[in-house]
């Protein structure tokens, strides 16, 4: 934060009352002791400043906590505090729940829930939310190709994958489909509602144990012997599963791979499976994802 928004942040509140930006109770956020709390006070246009400031108060136990409204240099923004909001999961309990907790915050609107892909796709044209979570796992279309068919529509949206895996694979692939932010299903409602507003802000949240696991990830294929080998990439694989899976990175269809293979479809289908099971991936894209990785397709 520049000299003149500090300035001007200081300035809007009363003696004694402890102003942060958005930013900076972020960096704070999860240091602080137990006993000391931070008061969402909105989205104010502060004097001379182009663009609104999220305004936190700082609350400490044995100090003033009451102050009056920020009146002074400062005018609220409500034009940008509701973050119209999407809950894609096809757990219903999960996607309620979610939906109660959320629907009792002030600057969250729950426009909409979808239990599957293709519903997602049509809820986003229809609601029109700022965020999306999406779960990777749904029926039908699931929460990659889902995402990659919003964001084909809607680029500025921001989406939040939401799973109960944490591979490299689901990451990755999460992030190549254009996904602003990964948050598992056992985080504390706390973190998910932290990355709802960064990424309606226009920030990107992936937290600093998937950014962990992006540096060994690229580390490790910078380090790695390029042997070209599917062998040596998949030894779990069969030699036919492995003609699958260099198929699949091809971008053929389970219908033209049962075909070039002279297999039926269900066989196919059987070898697709088992190359899941194998390579521990959820769906096609994580598989795709792991084989083009390793040089295949």
């Amino acid at each position: 934060m520049t000299l003149s928004r500090v300035t001007r942040l200081t300035s809007v509140g009363c003696g004694g009352q402890v102003l942060l930006s958005f930013a900076t109770q972020e960096l704070v956020h999860d240091d602080l002791p137990e006993d000391i709390k931070l008061t969402d006070l909105g989205k104010w246009r502060l004097k001379n400043l182009s663009h609104p400031e999220h305004i936190f108060q700082l609350e400490i136990p044995g100090l003033p906590c009451e102050f009056p409204p920020l009146t002074l240099n400062a005018t609220k923004d409500f034009s940008m505090d509701t973050i119209r909001l999407l809950i894609a999961d096809d757990h219903a309990l999960f996607r309620e729940g979610l939906h109660a907790l959320f629907s009792a915050l002030p600057d969250i609107d729950v426009v909409g829930e979808a239990a599957d892909g293709a519903t997602a796709v049509t809820q986003v044209d229809a609601s029109q939310p700022d965020v999306v979570l999406m779960d990777i796992n749904m029926p039908g279309v699931n929460g990659i190709e889902a995402t990659r068919r919003v964001l084909s529509n809607h680029p500025q949206l921001g989406i939040i994958m939401v799973t109960m895996l944490e591979d490299d694979a689901s990451v990755f692939a999460a992030m190549r489909a254009g996904a602003r932010g990964y948050v598992l299903k056992g985080a504390h409602h706390e973190e998910i509602l932290q990355a709802i507003r960064a990424v309606a802000a226009g920030q990107a949240v992936f937290g600093p144990a998937i950014a962990a696991r992006m540096m060994n990830f690229f580390q490790g294929l910078n380090s790695a012997p390029q042997t070209g080998s599917s062998v040596a990439a998949f030894p779990d694989l069969t030699e036919r599963e492995r003609e699958v899976l260099t198929l699949m990175a091809k971008g053929v269809s389970n219908k033209d791979i049962a075909e070039k293979l002279f297999i039926s479809m269900k066989t196919a289908s059987n070898h697709i499976t088992n190359i899941f099971s194998k390579l521990q991936v959820a769906d096609r894209a994580q598989a795709v994802l792991r084989a083009r990785d390793a040089g295949l397709g």
